[in-house]
């Protein structure tokens, strides 16, 4: 008997746990506890005249309340939702119904128990039906708020009914019209195309497409222009980069000299004690140096389309200094410090980057700051 009630209970919970939303329990009214506790009785003691005696009433109460909750639902409850509801209610008598068929006491006591089968399949098909018109009847209205309404009523129907005539069709064509489309322009290179800077194509139009739709923004999708017009997309939110600024330094080199004095001991004295004695040295340092400076400044815009309301605007600038020096010397070496060796034997071949690679650098790097700002704190 142990064995047996454990099952039963394991059974209960399983079915109550796919009921959505409340579990079939937060559902008892008064009426179904007593059932369910008469039946337990029963379970306990098939020998009990008073539990046998009382069930068939019982129940009777319990399904008269459940048949005036759910046409409560049906007059008022949300479209769709009701009817779910309505199902949920119709579990409650399904599981009395199962728990009376599995009581050999119970079911002598209640011989004909009613099942609400065909109810709960009915009032499942109603919600069904229910969440399509009303998902159509948001479609109808044309605009993304109301698409997203519409997704949500053909995703409950799909739920309860995958397939249910062409709710898959209109999941995707719902899913499509709820998407925020957002065009990213081609880059502005400051008064050049991306060619004059050494790129093969415009890949930060490109990379910031890849980037923010890898986010993954809810209902939110960007495109470039070319896959804009080629969809034939109206876009809802527009990004426009330029840069401001973008300079790029020719190679400079200056020179300049100084001179190194020192006290250097170079002998004795022949006193006792002897002293030393020191010999002034100097020697004069020549120094070339080459230098560039360059600098970029990213200007981000993103705005609504019908608005022109600002979402963006901002500038993310990005700076890039190269130097080298090197030196000789001439004259007595002793008076030179360690610094004016680091300089006099600084003999590598240190290149200054192309233009092509600084350009490259400036681009990357303010695109990093933007992009970094708009994952971060940005709301489409």
């Amino acid at each position: 008997m142990k064995i047996y009630q454990y099952l039963l209970v394991l059974w209960v919970v399983l079915l109550t746990a796919c009921g959505g939303g409340r579990s079939l329990s937060n559902r008892y009214t008064y009426e179904d506890k007593a059932v369910f506790d008469l039946i337990e009785r029963l379970n306990k003691n098939p020998a009990d005249r008073e539990a046998s005696r009382q069930l068939p009433e019982a129940y009777s109460a319990a399904v008269s309340k459940r048949k005036q909750v759910t046409s409560e639902l049906e007059s008022h409850g949300q479209p769709g939702l009701r009817f779910e509801d309505v199902a949920k209610e119709w579990a409650v008598v399904k599981q009395m119904y199962e728990q009376v068929k599995k009581s050999p006491a119970a079911t002598r006591a209640l011989s004909e128990p009613w099942d609400p089968s065909n109810e709960i399949d009915d009032a499942r098909q109603k919600a069904v039906e229910e969440y399509y018109e009303q998902g159509m009847t948001f479609m109808s209205y044309n605009t993304r708020d109301y698409a997203q309404k519409a997704y949500d009523n053909f995703s409950r129907a799909a739920k309860i009914s995958p397939g249910y005539r062409d709710i898959n069709r209109l999941l995707n064509e719902a899913a499509s019209r709820a998407t925020l489309r957002v065009l990213v322009n081609p880059v502005n290179y400051y008064r050049y195309n991306w060619s004059y800077w050494g790129f093969q194509s415009d890949f930060l139009q490109q990379q910031m497409v890849r980037d923010l739709n890898s986010r993954a923004w809810a209902n939110v999708r960007f495109y470039s222009d070319w896959e804009i017009k080629s969809q034939q997309l109206v876009p809802d939110r527009i990004v426009d980069l330029v840069f401001t600024d973008l300079f790029i330094d020719q190679l400079h080199s200056d020179s300049r000299s100084y001179q190194r004095t020192a006290q250097i001991e170079t002998g004795k004295t022949k006193t006792n004690p002897p002293k030393p004695v020191y010999t002034t040295v100097t020697a004069t340092v020549f120094v070339n140096r080459r230098y560039l400076t360059s600098y970029a400044t990213l200007e981000c815009r993103i705005f609504d389309r019908e608005t022109n309301r600002d979402i963006v605007f901002d500038r993310f600038p990005d700076r890039f200094d190269w130097k080298q020096e090197t030196a000789r010397f001439t004259g007595d070496k002793r008076a030179l410090s360690s610094s004016d060796w680091a300089l006099i034997n600084n003999r590598f071949d240190d290149y200054p980057p192309s233009r092509n690679q600084i350009a490259d650098r400036l681009v990357r790097n303010c695109y990093q700051l933007m992009i970094s700002r708009i994952q971060s704190a940005s709301s489409f």
